[in-house]
């Protein structure tokens, strides 16, 4: 009997061991919404485009996700039209999943964190403790009714500490090359020599028949 009992408390043992995300749960501490908004190093509303997974360890812990953000509102940071913002995978480890294509208000921080492993290779990061909320399609300033039901809702006091929002800084295009005069010239001087080889070549088959229809003659 009491081997069976070591057996089942080496057994439970190892399985804490092999899965330490199940047995240590994300705990946050309750911030208001002027407290996110000032730990907060980039604060803004967009929508996701890409996500990817960082190269990590087979063997060890799940590496964090790189989410990139087209952005619409910025209320903090620099307004940028695009941001990439890093995840743990799991809400275990304090991870935030977003999803591609949905719109979101987000809080992310820059610096050391703690969370991840593995280097994400980005400077923001932001975790289920940060504040983030799925917010409806738009690209306009946030109001109260851009909550979606059954997320964290959006409040006058949330709107009240996000402040003013900046428009972000669109990328500029770069312009298309354009020839040089020399090129330019180069290619005019081109079409006309091949203009030229073209109608010489049809003197030179006219005046062949020409010549071939007298001679049939005589």
């Amino acid at each position: 009997m009491r081997h069976r009992v070591l057996a089942v408390l080496l057994l439970i043992a190892a399985t804490l061991a092999i899965t330490p995300g199940t047995a240590c749960a994300c705990s946050c501490a309750q911030l208001g919404p002027k407290a996110q908004v000032e730990e907060s190093a980039a604060v803004f509303t967009g929508t996701v485009t890409a996500a990817r997974r960082v190269e990590g360890d087979p063997l060890g812990p799940r590496p964090p996700i790189v989410y990139t953000f087209r952005a619409d509102q910025v209320y903090k940071g620099r307004a940028d039209a695009e941001f990439q913002v890093a995840t743990n995978s799991d809400e275990d480890s304090c991870g935030y999943r977003f999803d591609v294509g949905t719109r979101y208000l987000v809080f992310a921080s820059a610096g050391e964190s703690g969370l991840f492993a593995t280097d994400p290779g980005v400077s923001l990061h932001t975790s289920l403790c940060a504040g983030n909320r799925m917010i409806r399609s738009g690209d306009g300033p946030l109001r109260l009714t851009d909550g979606i039901p059954d997320a964290t809702p959006l409040t006058a006091g949330l709107l009240t500490a996000l402040g003013p929002a900046a428009r972000p800084t669109a990328t500029a295009v770069p312009p298309s090359p354009s020839l040089s005069p020399a090129a330019s010239r180069g290619g005019a001087g081109s079409l006309w020599f091949y203009a030229g080889v073209v109608a010489a070549a049809a003197g030179l088959a006219s005046a062949g028949w020409w010549l071939f229809r007298r001679r049939g003659r005589s």
